[in-house]
């Protein structure tokens, strides 16, 4: 509460600030030396101002991103209000969440938030951590895709645009030191072959020894190592023909480990006493707020992420300026990882060996009006065929450990003990998901002027997916079954939805826009990836989520371009909800009925006095399910008299990933130059997370607490300005903080620590990172 309070003020003082000085400057006939940063973006399929594009988008520069210390896409959450990137036990898991809604990337769901990369569509978000190289601009746009973008989401998408080979020519280097082992060092050349033919090329790479101490073997671990590279060129093979082609490679070892850690603050003295008791584990790792100590049997961590990708855009300049636009693209993505023992404690009890495989192709065919192009300069057009193709495997295969067989069959199937024993150890349960999915869709959207300042937009998609797949999964050692059952069962889901649009626009001045929007989106249902320890039969299936989006907002520049503000309104309300579920052995995804969203987003930049810049955001969000009557109960219930319903009914509760209050604030100075030219920027950062459930059974055990991150950097530039040398730092008060899914503590019925009466048990949550800092020095030619 507190950290919420003092975001608020902060936010506060800086408006009424930034206010007071902007409407001083408002006798001023010339545009002021400083102004805020004009941000073109191409959500429409065309390069406009960011505040002409009447959509709730926010669009993050190259520079913005520099300047806040954004080097992947994990850190655009630090400046986008409402937007979240989480990741979880598995490298692969990662999964971006608009307003609360989003679905993780290691389970063969389709993203509610759709992630593009130089407008291609990648199906497996964690595909997106180390593509993250020469990007030029980041765009986030919130509320349904379908009438303008290749793949349909239903709550936003992420789109990342990297640099374009220019005519001329041009380098840059970057060196960068930091802590807990930090390196990295980046490049790029810009090269123009002839007046026709540009290349440039891009590569990174990094690594870092971690930050999780392990009290058992007294080694750190979390270290990976990251190299990629990506070459671009474009081709002007004559006036009207265009053709950019790229190819790109990433690749990741290391041990992935992602720290997690017990949440002692929700149990009591008696469970925290019998798990340490009956696991080993130290009290040290065993204390709130949590630390980076943890204490875990580390049996085999390995992780090797692979992909590389190719695309091509071509463009046809028609007659009267119309444009055919092909872009045609493959991704081939393989992430292999061990992941130690998934049990989290120091016994020697069960490891898990996974690969996830994802083959995906796509095409799409747009034909493109100019601006004004019928009726006597009153109408445009975007109109578009797409395609997408994916072949996903999903395997996954079990390891029992030395102490399996004494401390869990013993106590939980001890009539299995003898054929623990004697069964394998390696590969005692192995399971094999395999889907191909396609995906076909036309859409078409109008932009028509009703008069020069009003401009209506009808837009409308229709989407076919077609899904069939396989689950197979073989026991060798059948006290494995307390975790895997065998199946083998085939899968099959095929649906097609309209989609819609409609937007009305008013310029009430040049720099003031007002806008209003209803629309539709829709997400294809599918095939349940994960085993259980029966087979799940019709909970294999889950159904298309769907939902409907009604926007209000406004886009100014005030001030002689002293200040940038916007504002939306917005109600979201999403049916069969496709929610990702824990219960204790593996995740599944189910269908978790209907929820209404809605909120207010604030985002500005200003820029009050020369060399002073600040930008911010905040985002209310009020989020409830309006139908969820099958919800899981919580995790220890039976349904006994003496206990709770293994059923719950959550309607009218907050769902999970929506904090109340988001925000974020920045502000840096620059000095006037001095010394022959140098210049100095000092900058300030500040994010607020509200508090959030994180568990989809809605226990207050689930919930991640508030928390408030502040970074800063100091960024000296020399007289050319061709070089910089930068010192920042990251979480500077070094909060200790759960961020992220908290799960239920694997076999806890072992481990003493359910409580039937109330149906709570241990909850594990991952932790956030500590303060780190860095050293980065950048020279361009």
């Amino acid at each position: 509460m507190n950290n919420r309070r003092a975001w608020l003020l902060a936010a506060s003082a800086v408006l009424t600030g930034t206010a007071s000085a902007a409407a001083a400057q408002t006798t001023t006939t010339q545009p002021a030396a400083s102004a805020v940063e004009e941000v073109i973006v191409t959500a429409q399929k065309r390069a406009e101002n960011i505040q002409d594009v009447p959509l709730s988008i926010m669009a993050v520069s190259q520079k913005a991103m520099e300047a806040r210390g954004v080097v992947d896409a994990r850190g655009l959450e630090k400046v986008v209000p409402n937007l979240r990137l989480d990741s979880i036990a598995q490298f692969a898991g990662v999964s971006i969440r608009i307003r609360g809604f989003g679905a993780s990337s290691n389970a063969a769901i389709d993203p509610s938030v759709a992630p593009y990369i130089d407008g291609v569509f990648i199906p497996r978000p964690g595909a997106i951590l180390t593509t993250f190289l020469d990007v030029e601009s980041a765009e986030v746009l919130r509320g349904p895709q379908g009438t303008l973008f290749g793949r349909n989401a239903t709550v936003g998408a992420l789109s990342l645009r990297t640099a374009t080979p220019r005519d001329t020519f041009g380098t840059k280097a970057a060196i960068e030191l930091g802590s807990y082992g930090t390196h990295k060092a980046e490049g790029m050349i810009n090269a123009p072959v002839n007046d026709r033919l540009a290349i440039r090329v891009a590569a990174l790479a990094n690594k870092t020894d971690g930050y999780a101490k392990n009290l058992l073997d007294g080694k750190t671990y979390g270290a990976n190592e990251t190299i990629a590279g990506r070459l671009s060129a474009k081709f002007q093979a004559t006036e009207n023909v265009t053709w950019i082609g790229r190819v790109d490679y990433a690749r990741t070892d290391g041990d992935g480990y992602a720290l997690n850690q017990v949440d002692v603050s929700t149990l009591t003295p008696t469970q925290i006493a019998n798990f340490a008791a009956r696991t080993g584990t130290p009290a040290a790792a065993l204390v709130y707020p949590p630390t980076h100590d943890f204490a875990s049997a580390i049996t085999n961590l390995n992780l090797k992420d692979r992909q590389y990708g190719v695309s091509s855009d071509l463009s046809i300049e028609l007659g009267g300026d119309y444009t055919v636009r092909m872009i045609n693209a493959y991704r081939n993505w393989r992430n292999n990882q061990s992941d130690g023992d998934v049990v989290f404690t120091p016994l020697d009890l069960i490891s898990r060996d996974s690969t996830f495989d994802s083959k995906s192709q796509s095409h799409e065919l747009q034909f493109i009006s100019p601006k004004g192009a019928l009726l006597g300069g009153k109408l445009d057009f975007v109109a578009g065929l797409y395609f997408f193709e994916e072949d996903y495997k999903i395997s996954e295969g079990f390891n029992l450990g030395s102490q399996y067989c004494s401390n869990v069959i013993a106590v939980a199937a001890p009539a299995r003990l003898a054929a623990c024993n004697a069964g394998p150890f390696i590969g005692a349960a192995n399971g094999l998901f395999q889907q191909n999915a396609k995906s076909y869709a036309a859409y078409a959207q109008a932009t028509y002027a009703i008069t020069s300042t009003l401009d209506l937009i009808l837009g409308a998609r229709e989407t076919k997916d077609k899904k069939h797949g396989s689950f197979v999964e073989t026991v060798a050692n059948s006290a494995a079954a307390l975790l895997r059952g065998p199946e083998n069962t085939n899968l099959k889901f095929d649906d097609s939805q309209p989609s819609w649009r409609a937007n009305l626009s008013w310029h009430v001045t040049p720099d003031i826009m007002t806008f209003v929007t209803y629309s539709t989106g829709y997400k294809s249902g599918g095939l349940n990836s994960a085993g259980g320890a029966a087979p799940l039969g019709q909970k294999r299936l889950f159904n298309s989520e769907k939902s409907k989006d009604w926007e209000l907002g406004m886009k100014s520049v005030l001030f002689d371009r002293r200040l940038l503000l916007n504002v939306t309104a917005y109600r979201t309300d999403l049916d069969d909800f496709q929610e990702r579920s824990f219960d204790g052995v593996s995740f599944l995804i189910r269908n978790a009925g209907s929820i209404r969203a809605k909120g207010v987003e604030i985002e500005g930049q200003a820029r009050p006095i020369e060399g002073v810049s600040i930008d911010f955001g905040l985002a209310y969000l009020d989020s409830v399910f309006t139908s969820n009557k099958s919800a899981p109960g919580l995790p220890a219930c039976n349904g006994s008299a003496t206990s709770c319903p293994t059923l719950q009914d959550l309607t009218g509760r907050r769902p999970t990933y929506s904090p109340k209050w988001q925000g974020n604030i920045g502000a840096e100075y620059t000095t006037p130059a001095f010394a022959d030219g140098y210049t100095l920027s000092v900058r300030g950062d500040m994010a607020y997370t509200g508090s959030m459930y994180t568990t989809n059974d809605l226990s207050e055990q689930g919930v991640d607490d508030s928390f408030t991150l502040y970074s800063g950097r100091i960024t000296l530039t020399g007289p050319d300005k061709s070089w910089t040398m930068a010192l920042f730092g990251d979480n500077l008060t070094n909060e200790h903080y759960f961020r992220g899914a908290k799960f239920v503590q694997t076999l806890d019925s072992i481990f003493g620590v359910r409580i039937p009466a109330t149906g709570g048990t241990l909850y594990r949550g991952y932790v956030g990172a500590p303060r780190t800092w860095g050293i980065r020095v950048t020279k361009t030619y």
